[in-house]
């Protein structure tokens, strides 16, 4: 229900506005909007809207507001008031404030928050430097309007940091949650894989060579933002390609290539007709694409989806309702040619009772001179999960040794739709992206 509330909420714009204006949502990025009083959190650009937009905002609201009477504080992000105020305090400061308005707005609600409430409470609007939350002193940037300062001091501050950000703030606020509205207009892919003299260099321009098409990758208009989201489609299958290609598992292969999708989610849904085409596009000898589906989060699909290229080529999915370490001694796989895993999160519970990458790795890893290619959101993930399949590695093997032929490295393949960092300390990535890093290790024998 709450994704038919707004379409990819965001705390600085009347979402009611933007949800509507379809074919307009360019000439509302200067919209001046005022901020509900009670919460402080969520804008709309007149009573009208707010009104309207109270049904799905009040309960929000009355917790949010029943805390600030509790404690006797202005605004939610003061809720730690035992301590020093949050203006001018550390990131930290502001990170563990927001933690615990969390916990706290959830006690009261009795329910987790729906994802446009945690938008709003992880993204207040406070001066980007000191934390000042005081909205008649803040003034947002005049390029991105997502980035607030409390004076021309702390903008000019600031200012060389925010420029590597600006422009993915900006399409970070214009995107919204629909489908490209130019999917079908691209076709077929028509380049001629035979005159390919060296592998795209991003994502980018492997879709304008194989579309014959002319996207940019800094969108201005409605039509350009659509394309960037038709452009992203393609990550998942062409950091695939990439990671066969920097190998050269490309040039080993005869007819047929088997893919491992490990840990699979929703990922799966960019797996289509178009997208996987690209594969024969670009490798042209190859006849047969087998793809395993493996994870415990998989949907009940029915055991094999088969795709047809012109009754020359084939695509053939299976999906694996569970984990590898558990399904592999029973399912009948065929040896993989790479193993893939998505947004991997290897570091989020190991050592704890919720860990089962482990046991899939230790697993993974016992194919020699088999790609494992991993990706990741951040910086400090990816170096993470490099961590812990080094780890896993060490204690599992024996006769053999892990190499890294990429470690922790942007991935030029990326899904270039940014998205906001809930992690306020984590400065080396303000922004992601899916499938932003890229991780590529073999297990060889000395």
């Amino acid at each position: 229900m709450e994704e038919q509330i707004y379409n990819n909420f965001n705390p600085t714009r009347c979402n009611v506005c933007y949800t509507r204006a379809t074919e307009h949502r360019l000439i509302l990025i200067d919209q001046k909007v005022r901020f509900c009083k009670g919460c402080r959190l969520i804008g709309y650009c007149g009573e009208k809207h707010q009104k309207e937009d109270w049904k799905n905002h009040k309960d929000f609201c009355r917790a949010v507001t029943k805390i600030l009477s509790m404690k006797k504080i202005d605004h939610i992000i003061e809720v730690r008031n035992e301590n020093e105020k949050i203006i001018g305090g550390t990131r930290r400061d502001l990170e563990c404030a927001i933690s615990l308005a969390e916990c706290l707005i959830i006690s009261i609600l009795q329910r987790k928050l729906f994802q446009y409430e945690y938008t709003m409470l992880r993204f207040p609007n406070v001066c980007h430097v000191c934390f000042e939350y005081d909205i008649s002193k803040l003034k947002p940037c005049d390029e991105c309007r997502q980035i607030f300062y409390c004076s021309e001091e702390h903008r000019l501050q600031d200012a060389g940091k925010h420029v590597k950000w600006c422009d993915m703030y900006r399409i970070s606020m214009l995107l919204d949650a629909d489908c490209p509205s130019r999917l079908e207009s691209f076709g077929f892919p028509k380049l001629n894989a035979f005159k390919l003299v060296k592998f795209p260099s991003d994502t980018f321009e492997l879709v304008n060579l194989a579309y014959s098409a002319n996207i940019p990758r800094k969108p201005r208009s409605v039509n350009d933002l659509n394309d960037l989201k038709f452009v992203s489609n393609y990550s998942h299958i062409s950091t695939i390609l990439y990671a066969l290609n920097i190998t050269n598992m490309h040039e080993e292969l005869d007819q047929s290539l088997t893919i491992y999708v490990v840990g699979a989610e929703d990922e799966i849904v960019y797996f289509d007709y178009n997208t996987c085409s690209v594969i024969f596009t670009f490798m042209p000898h190859i006849r047969e694409v087998i793809i395993h589906f493996i994870g415990p989060a998989l949907s009940s699909i029915k055991d094999e989806i088969e795709l047809n290229y012109e009754g020359a080529r084939s695509i053939k999915m299976h999906y694996h309702k569970g984990f590898f370490h558990a399904l592999e001694p029973v399912d009948s796989m065929e040896r993989p040619h790479i193993i893939v895993s998505f947004n991997c999160g290897f570091h989020e519970h190991i050592d704890s009772n919720k860990d089962t990458w482990t046991h899939t790795l230790a697993r993974l890893i016992r194919f020699v001179n088999i790609p494992i290619m991993f990706t990741s959101y951040t910086r400090e993930e990816a170096c993470q999960d490099c961590a812990i399949i080094y780890s896993i590695g060490k204690r599992s093997l024996k006769k053999k040794e892990l190499v890294f032929v990429k470690r922790a490295i942007d991935n030029p393949y990326k899904d270039f739709k940014p998205l906001r960092n809930t992690n306020h300390m984590d400065e080396s990535d303000e922004l992601y992206y899916s499938n932003g890093y890229i991780s590529l290790v073999i297990s060889r024998i000395p």
